[in-house]
């Protein structure tokens, strides 16, 4: 080992030199990678999708903010999944061209026949300077097979006399891949009075198929007061009954005397009287009835609700019960 000192510092001054060098080339690299990334726009969601889960066939959103000097900032969006590629959700940004400071939106549709799973939703932004990314999740869940019951049309007529009715559509949806037999009923009308109305359902049971959602007719019935019988006599029939006298008074008329015209007008009375009760069935009886309650009241005048519910084969309500009531009004004034 040499020790010149002279050469020890030859050494030292060349390692110095390399190790400048290589560290002025990484830098270097360092320096135009880092530039390469500077983009005149970010881009970002503060909640994210909310909801972050749906169900097939559902929608959710997400609120982007784009920030930074970019003259033009062009959006767009992707959906991709690990698990399928097919019936994959749709989605759509706007507006589709921005200028920052915006707040654009995110819109997600699920299909209906999109497959249950997790989904990644991309947010794509480009400009001059360069193109940005921004991953959001998205969570598809199963719905189980079920139904709702709603009202489409409600009472017509809205408000009836005693005795008469009201009639409403009521429509039973199916959820997911349901089908079956759905009864419908009324489960209470309010307030709670004697000879309050009655609900009737047709078709019932309502058959579900999975087709177009079925509908059934509410009939709502009220009770009026007893029939009543009115008569009248047929014209027709006493048109002929008087016919009976045209012999007496041809009789009379032919000019009879003394008694025996006192005795044909006897027999004319007589006529008269004979033929009206022989066409006693020439009058004619016609009866005007309303429902009766079992008790013989009427139904009390007032504003009447029906709330509406339905059990299937195999005893489900509808999924619609606890959340939104399924109700019916009419009024008997």
């Amino acid at each position: 080992m040499s020790s010149n000192p002279r050469m020890l510092k030859i050494r030292q001054l060349v390692r110095a030199i390399i190790f400048a060098s290589l560290l002025t080339a990484f830098s270097a690299a360092a320096v135009s990678a880092a530039f390469g990334q500077i983009l005149d726009f970010e881009l970002s969601s503060a909640n994210g999708l909310q909801p972050p889960d749906v169900q097939p066939g559902g929608t959710t959103s997400a609120g982007l903010n784009l920030q930074g000097t970019s003259a033009s900032v062009a959006l767009s969006c992707t959906v991709t999944s690990t698990q399928t590629t097919t019936n994959l959700p749709t989605c759509a940004v706007s507006p589709a061209t921005a200028t920052p400071p915006a707040q654009p939106s995110l819109t997600v549709d699920a299909l209906p026949a999109t497959v249950a799973g997790l989904y990644t939703v991309t947010v794509t932004g480009t400009d001059a300077s360069g193109t940005a990314t921004l991953p959001l999740n998205l969570n598809v869940v199963g719905v189980s097979a079920d139904y709702t019951v709603s009202v489409t049309t409600p009472a017509v007529p809205s408000s009836v006399a005693q005795g008469f009715g009201a009639k409403a559509t009521i429509t039973v949806t199916p959820i997911g891949s349901y089908t079956g037999n759905v009864t419908l009923f009324c489960l209470s009308v309010t307030p709670a009075v004697l000879s309050a109305p009655v609900c009737s359902f047709s078709p019932s049971p309502v058959p579900v198929t999975g087709g177009a959602p079925p509908t059934a007719t509410l009939t709502v019935t009220t009770f009026g007061t007893s029939n009543t019988t009115t008569a009248k006599l047929g014209t027709s029939r006493l048109f002929y009954a008087l016919w009976l006298a045209v012999p007496g008074l041809a009789l009379v008329g032919a000019g009879a005397k003394g008694k025996l015209r006192k005795n044909a007008l006897g027999l004319l009375l007589l006529l008269v009287v004979g033929g009206g009760f022989l066409f006693m069935p020439a009058c004619n009886t016609s009866s005007n009835s309303s429902p009766t309650s079992p008790t013989g009241s009427v139904t009390p005048k007032g504003s009447y609700t029906f709330t509406i519910t339905g059990v299937d084969q195999n005893g489900g309500a509808p999924s619609n019960n606890a959340t939104t009531g399924t109700t019916v009004t009419v009024t008997v004034d």
